[in-house]
């Protein structure tokens, strides 16, 4: 049963435009040219508000009438399903299943390693400065991916032949990557075209225009939902730390408050 804040027909979506998954999601929908209701998620205050929709405390959610659905990658499959034309995803199933592939490279390997990068430039830069040698280790990762995505692409035009999820899911950690300083470059000159034409795609540089307006608003905002001084970690992001050499900073973080986990259901 579905609570009455939820009820109505109007697909509502709950997230932050500055988070990559909010990126993608945007732009899927941006994509297939539908209506949405958006509810930015901007300071720590709404995060209760978030919790109605997303038990993990996570943006995006997706409110569709009676459905709720949450985690960035379902949210989009399940848009593709509701929605199917035009499709985000190739039409055969050898071509989705890589571009399933290289958007779970996307969301795990590549955000995380980003995230360290994150840590160590923007949101701490003390950590960077104490810890070099994780900054090193997490911009060679990177590289490598870079260096993996340009061979993929080969002759292609996108990654997965037709432009799909796969695309949207990279560019938004590539917006991230390019902001940052560790983006494709000479090196890897087909993802460097590839990342040319693909912020040049409507649907993409709108999400990345409004992700760069959210992050704006985020540094005069008193109390962000994306807060430096308390930062939430999951999955391969966790991963990532230790494979940096980060482990006992985390432990320190979460010793002294300034780190948290999701919320059990």
């Amino acid at each position: 049963m579905t609570p009455p804040y939820l009820a109505g027909r109007a697909m509502k979506l709950y997230d932050n435009a500055a988070s990559p998954y909010a990126f993608k999601v945007r732009a899927v929908l941006y994509e297939k040219g539908l209506a949405i209701e958006h509810h930015e998620i901007r300071s720590e205050a709404q995060r209760q508000q978030l919790l109605r929709v997303s038990p993990r405390g996570e943006v995006p959610a997706l409110v569709d009438g009676d459905t709720v659905v949450y985690d960035s990658t379902i949210i989009a499959e399940y848009l593709e399903e509701r929605h199917p034309s035009p499709p985000v995803m190739p039409a055969d199933p050898a071509g989705r299943a890589r571009a399933r592939a290289i958007e779970r490279i996307a969301d795990t390997q590549i955000d995380a390693i980003g995230i360290v990068l994150v840590l160590a430039k923007l949101f701490r830069p003390e950590v960077g400065e104490q810890h070099p040698d994780a900054v090193a280790a997490a911009a060679a990762a990177l590289a490598r991916h870079w260096a993996a995505l340009d061979a993929r692409l080969g002759d292609g035009e996108w990654l997965a032949g037709a432009f799909s999820r796969a695309d949207i899911a990279v560019a938004a950690h590539l917006a991230g990557a390019v902001f940052l300083g560790f983006g494709p470059d000479e090196s890897t000159p087909r993802l460097e075209a590839w990342a040319r034409r693909v912020t040049q795609r409507p649907s993409v540089a709108r999400a990345t225009e409004e992700a760069l307006a959210a992050y704006s608003e985020s540094l005069s905002n008193p109390s962000p939902f994306f807060s430096s001084s308390r930062l939430h970690w999951r999955d391969s992001r966790v991963e990532w730390l230790i494979r940096c050499g980060l482990g006992p900073w985390l432990l320190a973080e979460i010793e002294g408050g300034r780190a948290f986990f999701s919320p059990l259901p």
